[in-house]
């Protein structure tokens, strides 16, 4: 079945509302040094660094800009969640951040005009989009020529199955899409006038039970239990690559995540 491009926007809004704070306490911390990571990436060698401004799409927190605030002149934080957008307002309050601004904006029609960015960041947000390549035009289009765009994203290893790894990831979150391949999201950056310059694969291993809580979803509910039986599956039949164990003692249940850093810049107009 097809859903509406409305009906997901809702979902991916409730979803965000509804696990806010946890979401937020995990990013936060959990995703701290990989923020510093891409941050170092994407302004590398970046001319005029001391007067360069980012725009970091799908905010979240504020993770990311957090860590691009003491590399850039301003970082512009822009989210499709109110709730989210104050969870970054109270970071700034408690960081004490003076060049980090945020805005509630949709990442297909953002409020800004062609070329005002030098730096853009889009972080774990394309694997709930159904429409990433139109996300993707919509970041290239805020860039200044040579501009950058730093993706951080779940990768689909290139051996998974993916409606098996899809299926798990829809269960516990309908607001999931697709997680994409390498070459996929390498096509969708090339469609959107993009050149990759650098490129990293990371694997984290995640706690199962703090996987499910940030996405507010109780260890009593139906679509814990779901879920933890599509991830047990995979003790026997890994089709999504997902490395999972089980700590038979204790009950632990861990399984890994692949993830993708890719920077690519966007090339000067042709005279």
């Amino acid at each position: 079945m097809t859903i509406p491009e409305q009906a997901h926007l809702d979902r991916i809004r409730q979803r965000f509302t509804e696990s806010a704070e946890p979401f937020a306490q995990f990013a936060l911390s959990g995703r701290a040094g990989e923020a510093t990571r891409l941050a170092e990436m994407v302004t590398a060698d970046l001319p005029g660094r001391a007067t360069s401004r980012a725009v970091d799409i799908a905010c979240g927190p504020g993770t990311f800009a957090r860590a691009l605030a003491g590399r850039l002149a301003h970082v512009v934080g822009a989210d499709f969640t109110p709730q989210m957008i104050e969870q970054a307002r109270q970071m700034l309050l408690r960081e004490h951040l003076t060049n980090v601004s945020f805005v509630c904006a949709d990442a297909y029609a953002l409020p800004f005009a062609d070329r005002t960015f030098d730096v853009a960041v889009c972080c774990y947000a394309l694997h709930h989009l159904l429409d990433p390549l139109r996300a993707l035009r919509e970041m290239a289009r805020l860039l200044r020529d040579g501009g950058r765009l730093a993706i951080a994203d779940l990768l689909l290893p290139d051996d998974a199955d993916a409606e098996a790894h899809n299926g798990i990831e829809r269960e516990r979150d309908p607001s999931h899409a697709s997680t994409l391949r390498d070459a996929d999201i390498r096509r969708l950056l090339a469609s959107a006038g993009l050149r990759v310059s650098a490129a990293e694969h990371h694997e984290r291993q995640r706690e199962f039970d703090q996987w499910m809580h940030i996405a507010g979803v109780s260890a009593g509910s139906r679509t814990y239990a779901n879920t933890r039986r599509l991830v047990e599956d995979c003790l026997v039949n890994d089709t999504a690559r997902i490395k999972p164990s089980l700590d038979v003692t204790t009950g632990e249940l861990k399984f890994t995540q692949t993830v993708l850093f890719v920077v690519a810049a966007k090339p000067p107009r042709k005279e």
